[in-house]
């Protein structure tokens, strides 16, 4: 079940109903109706979720050693995705027939990763509460965050959920309002221009040379409109119960430096990377190489957490890589603000190819057809594409949570559901009642 589907609506309506007309059972509510929304994907992953959260609350109440507990929540995730790539990279063949090779679960880094945060903190006291049972499962299990973020530590939700869900009119105004800019960015501008670009990437070597370029100019707002539409919706469909969830996104594309991008793009597992990998391993607080090694090496591990690819960990490696060399030289390097903009964009743009193609040869190739025909960018159809793009990016001024609050106060909510309606309902019936999948579910 995903947010820009019918049974989704559906599934959320029946479910406001029920708190509204039963307040009392709030709790089991929340926790039935999130393994339930978990499960619509595939029944047999609900044993996934129950180990997480039993074998994470047993290892918190018997405090074991976060050299045990960690490992333990691991098992799941390195057998489900890096089973096979590794015993394929290694070569043992004899290993194969015992590993996993087929569909994900759900989101299971994601979940893993919040379960993770909370086995650190309890340790380290950076969340001192006492963890019970249900209200441990409640924030482990809370759909609006489960399948794709944002990643949330128990400070930022346990106690949000033990207050109860009142609705009122100007929670619920902003809720619509975030979850219908998310719908659009979804059906309406993610999904349509994957099945533009989609074939593209899929056989490079067979699509003509300037359609490089748009696929090029496109996956960025792609990969932009999908990721940040889930998490628009995920945070409106919270607001409407009153839950404020972190924001993950802040006009990541308007960046002056790829660590400004990365503070500003899918900000919660950056954060999770600095606090529980990068800073653990001594952070920029140490010489030169160990500074060096720390910020590519979290790079790469975050690389490899998208996929079990070794075009993930390059795209990962890159990225640390670059990061080293800016946060060394940057500051020598006086540069007008929209030029900074400017290759920040080409720098990203570039590794987001590296992160789209998981084929190794599939991606050099389509580097040596698109730089060997840069003319292409000249062409009318290439030029109004780059228009979009440019302002596209432009855009993100807008679009941001601050602004969207701003329009919200503007708003009346009697004109505002009518017009929601009709975006859904056209919305939907593009999509024949859902859309594709969103990409941050194959992590």
């Amino acid at each position: 079940m995903i947010f820009s589907s019918l049974e989704f609506l559906i599934f959320f309506i029946i479910f406001i109903f029920l708190i509204k007309f039963l307040p009392n059972f709030q709790r089991p509510i929340i926790i039935i109706s999130s393994i339930f929304f978990y499960s619509f994907w595939n029944p047999v992953f609900t044993l996934l979720l129950l180990y997480l959260f039993i074998s994470s609350y047993y290892l918190i109440k018997k405090n074991i050693d976060l050299k045990f507990s960690i490992p333990i929540i691991l098992v799941p995730l390195f057998y489900f995705k890096y089973s096979f790539f590794f015993v394929d990279l290694i070569g043992i063949k004899s290993l194969v027939n015992y590993s996993y090779n087929s569909d994900l679960p759900l989101a299971i880094s994601f979940i893993t990763f919040t379960a993770i945060s909370v086995l650190v903190d309890v340790k380290t006291r950076s969340y001192e509460e006492k963890i019970r049972f249900y209200s441990f499962s409640e924030f482990l299990f809370y759909f609006p965050q489960l399948i794709a973020g944002p990643i949330l530590r128990a400070k930022e939700l346990i106690p949000l959920l033990k207050e109860k869900i009142i609705l009122n009119k100007e929670t619920i105004r902003f809720g619509l309002l975030l979850f219908t800019i998310g719908f659009v960015k979804k059906i309406f501008l993610a999904d349509s221009i994957a099945a533009y670009i989609d074939p593209i990437f899929d056989n490079p070597g067979a699509a003509d040379k300037s359609d490089l370029i748009k696929a090029y100019y496109l996956f960025p707002l792609q990969i932009y409109f999908d990721f940040s539409g889930y998490v628009d919706m995920a945070l409106g469909a919270s607001n409407i119960l009153n839950i404020r969830l972190p924001i993950n996104f802040n006009k990541p594309y308007l960046s002056q430096s790829l660590t400004e991008f990365w503070h500003n793009w899918h900000m919660t597992l950056s954060r999770w990377f600095r606090d529980y990998l990068y800073i653990p391993l001594g952070g920029s607080k140490t010489n030169k190489i160990r500074f060096s090694f720390n910020l590519i090496f979290t790079m790469s591990v975050a690389g490899l957490w998208h996929g079990a690819s070794i075009n993930f960990i390059i795209w990962g490696f890159l990225n640390g890589l670059f990061l080293f060399f800016e946060k060394e030289f940057g500051n020598k390097i006086h540069l007008a603000k929209v030029i900074k903009i400017i290759l920040t964009c080409f720098i990203i743009f570039n590794l987001w190819i590296v992160f789209r193609i998981q084929e190794f040869n599939e991606m050099t190739l389509f580097f040596s057809i698109l730089y060997a025909n840069l003319e292409c960018i000249l062409y009318a159809e290439n030029l109004i594409l780059l228009s979009i793009l440019i302002l596209a990016i432009c855009s993100q001024k807008v679009d941001n949570f601050e602004k969207i609050e701003e329009l919200n106060k503007k708003i009346n909510l009697a004109y505002l559901i009518p017009i929601i309606i009709i975006i859904i309902i056209t919305g939907l019936g593009i999509n024949t009642g859902s859309s594709e999948k969103f990409i941050y579910f194959d992590f």
